[in-house]
C-alpha cells in the first residue's frame, strides 16, 4: 500500500473479510473487501520508519564518502603519475637530444682521427726510409 504522497509505508488495510468456502475435491477461498478507510499509521509507526530510514540514508551517506575519499585519493595518485610520466618524458627527449649531439660528435672526432691517420702515413714512411739511410751511412762511416 503507499499513503497520499506515494511512499510505500508497508501498511495492511484495516479491515478485510474472508470467507473459506470448499468444493468437492479442491478448496476455494473466497476474499471479499468492502471499501475500507485509507491505512491508519500510528505516530509511534511513522517515528519508526523515519527512525529506520535516517540510519539506511547515513550507512549510505558513509559507504558513498568511503567511496568519494577513495576515488579522491585514485584521483590524486592519477594526477601525480601523470605529472611523473611527463617530467620523465622530457627528460627522455633531453636524453635523445644529447645523445644525437654525442654521435655527431663522435662521428666529427673519428673523421678527424682518419685525416691524422692520412697525414702520419707518408711521414711515417719518410720518417722509416731516413733512419734507414741514416743507419747505412753512419755504418759506412765506420
Amino acid at each position: 500500500t503507499t499513503s497520499a504522497s506515494g511512499f510505500p509505508l508497508n501498511l495492511k488495510p484495516v479491515t478485510s473479510t474472508g470467507a473459506i468456502g470448499a468444493v468437492t475435491s479442491t478448496a476455494a477461498i473466497t476474499t471479499t473487501t468492502t471499501p475500507s478507510a485509507p491505512p491508519v499509521m500510528t505516530y509511534a509507526q511513522l517515528e519508526s520508519l523515519i527512525n529506520k530510514w535516517s540510519l539506511e540514508l547515513e550507512d549510505q551517506e558513509k559507504h558513498f564518502l568511503h567511496q568519494a575519499t577513495q576515488v579522491n585519493a585514485w584521483d590524486r595518485m592519477l594526477i601525480e603519475n601523470g605529472e611523473k610520466i611527463t617530467s620523465l618524458h622530457r627528460e627522455v627527449e633531453k636524453v635523445k637530444v644529447d645523445q644525437k649531439r654525442l654521435d655527431q660528435e663522435l662521428d666529427f672526432i673519428l673523421s678527424q682521427q682518419k685525416e691524422l691517420e692520412d697525414l702520419l702515413t707518408p711521414l711515417e714512411e719518410s720518417v722509416k726510409e731516413q733512419s734507414g739511410t741514416i743507419y747505412l751511412q753512419h755504418a759506412d762511416e765506420e
